[in-house]
């Protein structure tokens, strides 16, 4: 595990967790973040733990749980991994209920040391919809730069969106 201050713990996914999982893959309003566009079964997901903890190197991705008090209150994710040019995508997404306390950025900033400082990361990337100004925010706390912006990238609700690309590099 892996202390995010006095918050809680960064830690694989246990099947436990099934239920928690369950409810944030299959939030509709989530899919326009990712790749999966789909509803998930409890069994592909309870295969998905069983897989776990993700391998880097093997899988391209890793996704942590953020547990606070015992209670699973969020994921972080690192994903598109390049082991040659050492850089990923990172994401996170916390359960509705605890959004906008300041949770995010101690998971996030815990989990991006963990990156660069043990597993030798040098790069991490973020993708932010346009109309996510607090992701945007959250990013800019922890010093990724805006580097870009992909024209079009998200489609939600069957509209075209813009997202930020944001990046940290690893001094």
């Amino acid at each position: 595990m892996i202390q995010v201050g006095d918050i809680g713990v960064l830690r694989a996914l246990e099947p436990s967790d099934l239920d928690w999982l369950y409810t944030i893959e299959n939030d509709a309003s989530l899919w326009h973040l990712g790749i999966s566009k789909e509803p998930w079964s409890k069994a592909v997901l309870a295969s998905y733990i069983d897989a776990q903890p993700g391998n880097l190197l093997r899988d391209g991705q890793l996704r942590l749980l953020f547990e606070v008090d015992g209670v699973p209150v969020g994921a972080v994710d690192v994903y598109d991994y390049d082991a040659i040019a050492r850089k990923g995508g990172i994401g996170i997404v916390l359960s509705p209920e605890v959004r906008g306390k300041g949770l995010a950025k101690s998971a996030l900033e815990t989990f991006q040391q963990y990156l660069f400082g043990t597993l030798g990361m040098q790069m991490l990337y973020a993708v932010v919809p346009q109309s996510n100004p607090a992701s945007q925010a959250l990013f800019e706390s922890l010093q990724f730069e805006q580097s870009g912006l992909l024209k079009h990238w998200i489609i939600k609700d069957g509209q075209f969106e813009d997202a930020h690309l944001y990046q940290l590099i690893h001094s």
